[in-house]
Order: structure tokens, then sequence, then C-alpha cells
């Protein structure tokens, strides 16, 4: 379906190429962004070209990260994710020209700008703090997974849906912590989201590549991604698309993990990993070792992926981007000059509910706003940072938006059913 005619950029965001390819995957948009972008083939920040093909010798944990986004315009990312100064005085050694035409994204980060203010100030706050707070989020991520593994094999052994059901639900934990992790550098504890059948590769792409960058507008994969079946952005909508998704949503929830999984198969067949294999290790084990029929062991599995899809489901997409105060792209930008920190804060809102407990910021997309601003900062440390993040806040006189969970998953339903541009 050609969704160019239905929505458009509030922002004058080009309407991205291969937006509307069937499979919506996550290369096929690089691939529509490396069209779009400009970058002749190199990396491009703000309005310079680089070669970084000789970084990856000198810092292999960025491999994956710089491999990915060859020929695309990684400004956001690059701001975002680099805390310091020393990568912007390593990129000089790399740099190659000066781009041939204007940025598609209208995106700021002035020196005297809310973003580069607050990020000064945050990157002398995080040198004060303690690691500790990064190490319980690693220790509840390894115990999650011990628990996920020990509940599947008991709901196999004493064929107990009930059990299955936990098992299930500690899976999509487990991927939702795992989501801290893929934000930074190569580390194993990433590939527990590979677990439940959502390759975390893809998900660098459509989550902190495309998601993370250009939240809830035109570039947004997991936008993007779910339509025509759930249309987040205000335009024409059908009655059935409006009203008709509230009741169809969860079956979409569903068969999210296999739906993935497959698309992912198809778009990526060339490059097959060992990850792949990662989602099926607990099948084969409980067939192997409890003496359990094919299709028992295979019931179940099903069974808890299921569980574990619905529920990743239902959280994600009420993780405090959907409500109608919230902007969509189509929405007046409420930001003029167009600072990439200000628009991620009115792209979000955080859930009072969640702020405060590091266990539930790490398993349901807590401290979201501050998360998009800082993605590679560990979440456990998120907390200590809301002084210098609201006294910024204060000092340009914006606004950080607390509601309850309850409220944003009403205002989830009340944005897909919502037309008209705020």
């Amino acid at each position: 379906m050609n969704m160019s005619k239905v929505f458009k950029s509030s922002l004058g965001i080009k309407y991205p190429t291969l937006r509307d390819h069937p499979l919506h995957s996550g290369l096929k948009w690089l691939e529509g962004k490396t069209y779009d972008d400009g970058a002749e083939g190199l990396w491009r920040i703000h309005d310079n070209l680089y070669d970084l093909r000789a970084f990856i010798d000198r810092h292999p944990g960025g491999r994956d990260w710089i491999q990915l986004t060859k020929g695309t315009d990684i400004t956001e990312a690059f701001e975002s994710h680099h805390l310091h100064s020393t990568p912007v005085e390593i990129l000089k050694t790399f740099y190659v020209k000066k781009a041939s035409k204007p940025r598609n994204f209208p995106f700021t980060f002035n020196e005297k700008g809310f973003y580069k203010t607050l990020k000064r100030r945050i990157t002398e706050k995080v040198a004060t703090l303690p690691k500790q707070p990064a190490i319980r989020s690693a220790y509840i991520a390894d115990v999650m997974l011990v628990t996920y593994l020990c509940t599947y094999f008991l709901a196999v052994y004493l064929k107990s849906l009930v059990l299955g059901f936990i098992s299930g639900i500690c899976l999509a934990l487990l991927a939702i912590i795992a989501h801290n992790f893929f934000h930074k550098k190569d580390n194993f504890r990433r590939y527990y989201f590979d677990l439940c059948m959502m390759s975390s590769k893809e998900w660098r792409i459509s989550h902190v590549l495309s998601h993370h960058m250009y939240t809830n507008t035109i570039s947004d994969m997991e936008i993007s991604s779910l339509e025509p079946f759930l249309q987040y952005l205000p335009g024409e909508k059908n009655m059935l698309v409006r009203y008709g998704s509230w009741l169809y949503s969860p079956v979409i929830f569903a068969v999210l993990f296999f739906g993935h999984y497959i698309k992912t198969l198809i778009s990526d067949y060339k490059n097959v990993s060992w990850t792949y294999i990662l989602p099926f290790v607990p099948l084969v084990l409980t067939w192997c070792f409890l003496n359990q029929s094919t299709l028992c062991c295979l019931s179940f599995f099903f069974w808890i992926i299921t569980v574990a899809s619905i529920y990743f489901g239902i959280v994600g997409t009420n993780a405090a981007h959907h409500h109608p105060e919230i902007f969509h792209d189509g929405d007046s930008s409420r930001n003029p000059e167009l600072d990439w920190g200000i628009f991620q804060l009115v792209a979000v809102m955080d859930r009072k509910d969640i702020t405060g407990s590091h266990f539930l910021v790490l398993t349901n997309f807590g401290d979201h706003a501050l998360h998009h601003l800082f993605p590679t900062i560990d979440h456990g440390l998120l907390e200590h940072l809301y002084p210098v993040f609201l006294e910024t806040c204060k000092e340009f006189d914006l606004e950080w938006r607390l509601e309850s969970q309850i409220e944003l998953v009403k205002g989830q339903y009340m944005q897909l059913a919502r037309m008209n541009c705020n």
C-alpha cells in the first residue's frame, strides 16, 4: 500500500525511498536511506563526508555500526552515541570533503542549544557516577535468562501451560532488558534479544538507527513497519484502521516475533549467522533430554514465543510514544529551531508508575526521555541524571511530561483513531 499519499512530513523530511517496500526490513530501510542521504558511498556527519573504513581497524568494537551505516547520514547517531569530544577529534583524520547537497533531516545541534548544553552537563555528571547500577543491570539480565530457561524446561517437563505463560513473560522481559545492551558497542548480552526470534542486528537498524534518531516521523521504522494495519501518524484513515485496530492489534502482537523472524530471514538470507538458531536451542534441548513427544515440545515452543510476543508488543507500543498530545509527523513541530533534543522531548512521555525503579525501568522501556537523549548510557544510571536534566529543561523552558501507564494505554488507541494534525 502506498502510504505516501496518506502521510506527509511536517518537518520537511523527504518521503523515504523504499518506505513502502513489502518487507519493511532494516536492510531495505538502509538501502533507501543510502539513496536519499547524499553521502556518496561515504559516511555523512552534518555537512561533511568521512571515510570510516580505517576506523574499524582501530576500534573493532564499533565494526557492526560502521559497516551498517556506510553511505548514509549518521549525524543524529554520532551526536547521541558519543558523549565525549574525543571521537570528534578522531573524526577529523577521516575527513574527505564537503557534502554536495543539503541534509535530508532538519534537526540541529547548536552548541548553545538545549541538546548540546545538556550533553556537556550529562557528560560531566556521568564521570562521577558509580559503576554499581550498570553492573546490577547486567546481573538482572543474566538472572532473567536463567529464569526463562528454568521455567521453559519446567513447563515442558510438567506440561504446564501456566508455567509456559510465565516463561513467555520472562522471555519478553529478557528481550526488553537486552535492548539496554544492543545500544552499546558489541557485547554478548545483546544476543539475549535473539532468543525471542528477534534479530538484534535488524533491531539495531529499525530501533537504534531509525526509531531513536527520527522518532515518530515518516523515517521511523517502528511506525512504518506496522502499516497499513496500525497507523499512528495523523492522516486519512478508514474506519477499520481507526477503530478495528483496537480489536485486531493483539493478533498482530501475537505474530510479531514469528513474522519478524521470517521477514529477517528473507531479507538477509545471504548473511544468515549463528544467532538465527538461538530461539530454537530450548526447543531442541527439551526434545533431546525431557523424553517428551515432538508435538509436546513444539506446542510449548509456540505457546511460549506467542505469549512473549504479545507481552512485548503491548509494552512496546505503550512505551511512551503514542498519545494525541505527543508529536507525530504531520503535527506542528513545536520546536522552531528543530533542536534534536527538544524534538525528542515532544515525541515522548514518561510513565510515573515506572520511573524510580531500576527493575521496572529496565524491563519496561522506562526513563524513556533520558534514554532517547543518551541511548548508550545504562538504564541503571539514568535515575542519577534527573537533577541535571530537569535543571536544563527549566533553563530552556521545556516540560518533562509524565503520565500514568493506563493513560498512555488509552492514548495509544486515541492516537490510532486520530486523523487531524495538531
